[in-house]
């Protein structure tokens, strides 16, 4: 019997353990599932309860090592929802090397591609079918079909669970999902977190110029609080030329992601080098203190320090608009 035969009678024994439409299992060209777009839970009669069910059926199936094939890397594509910003970093590369050393370790899990026959979609381990795909070998998976619900609400979990996603990148990934019309339920879901959370995340997500979270990359190290702050940052700016400074600088592009997002934050402090206010003490000749001035910025604060400072005050103030009124026949005057 050969291999490909040996695996089909395998996965006949295996039928009655997999959820619904998995009894044609094979390394031959899936069968398409319909490509059920976002917003039509309620179209198909599933609950977020069941779409949460399936995705724990598949992470169990997973898990179970239940018919594991082993498929082409090539065959391989994405998801349609990105949830990672391409950054090898320490971690892709400690990831690279173990399994460069000891082959993969756990599969991935796969749906056969709605649109594209003989191809698979990545529910998730997309680092891991990149890393293998560079050494050149097939990729162990686990084929179960998945609505397009049930694909993001498995791949944010496992994420999640993973602790894999830096903030921004769940930012990213709630913000594709709401684009593509995904009701906010389902991105609850596949993100585990509450109405509150999301809503706090997808503003974020929003604030900060998608050209400028690329450039940076997932920055794991920093979390909510200094993504707000850089957005923050960046809405203060007058112009964008110091933005463009940083981002041009051959040596942010050389750092690492954390690096990155470090320089970019710095670079664009609020008054950056700006002097600190001034205080100067006006007196008499005789040495009495009569008043401060405070310079910063473009703002000058006279404070009245003289004793009877309030009549000194009330008079100064009763001489503003002849000040003034002098101040601008000077300033028109020919020089």
């Amino acid at each position: 019997m050969s291999r490909k035969d040996t695996l089909k009678a395998m996965l006949t024994r295996r039928t009655d353990e997999l959820p619904g439409g998995n009894s044609s299992l094979e390394l031959a060209a899936p069968t398409p599932v319909a490509h059920v777009r976002s917003g039509a839970v309620g179209a198909m009669g599933r609950s977020l309860g069941q779409i949460a069910t399936a995705a724990e059926r598949a992470r169990a199936l997973v898990a179970s090592g239940a018919a594991v094939v082993d498929i082409p890397a090539e065959k391989l594509l994405g998801s349609f929802a990105q949830d990672r910003l391409d950054d090898e970093g320490t971690e892709y590369e400690t990831l690279f090397n173990a399994i460069k050393e000891s082959g993969q370790k756990s599969p991935i899990l796969v749906r056969p591609h709605p649109d594209r026959p003989d191809y698979y979609q990545i529910a998730y381990g997309h680092r891991r079918a990149k890393i293998l795909a560079k050494l050149g070998r097939p990729v162990r998976a686990v084929v179960q079909d998945l609505t397009d619900e049930e694909l993001v609400v498995i791949q944010g979990q496992e994420n999640s669970a993973r602790k894999d996603l830096s903030y921004i990148e769940r930012g990213l990934f709630a913000m594709t999902l709401e684009d593509q019309g995904f009701d906010r339920a389902v991105i609850m879901s596949a993100l585990s977190m509450e109405k509150t959370q999301l809503s706090r995340l997808l503003a974020l997500a929003k604030s900060v110029p998608k050209s400028v979270v690329h450039a940076i990359g997932p920055a794991p190290k920093a979390g909510r609080p200094r993504w707000t702050a850089l957005a923050e940052r960046l809405s203060e700016l007058p112009d964008m030329s110091p933005l463009d400074e940083v981002l041009a600088d051959p040596k942010f592009q050389q750092a690492d992601t954390d690096q990155r997002f470090v320089r970019l934050f710095n670079a664009i402090a609020p008054n950056r080098g700006a002097a600190k206010p001034r205080k100067v003490a006006v007196k008499t000749d005789a040495g009495n203190k009569i008043a401060t001035v405070e310079r910063g910025g473009d703002t000058v604060t006279i404070i009245v320090d003289a004793d009877g400072s309030r009549e000194f005050g009330e008079f100064i103030a009763a001489k503003l608009l002849e000040l003034y009124q002098q101040f601008e026949e000077n300033k028109e005057a020919p020089i």
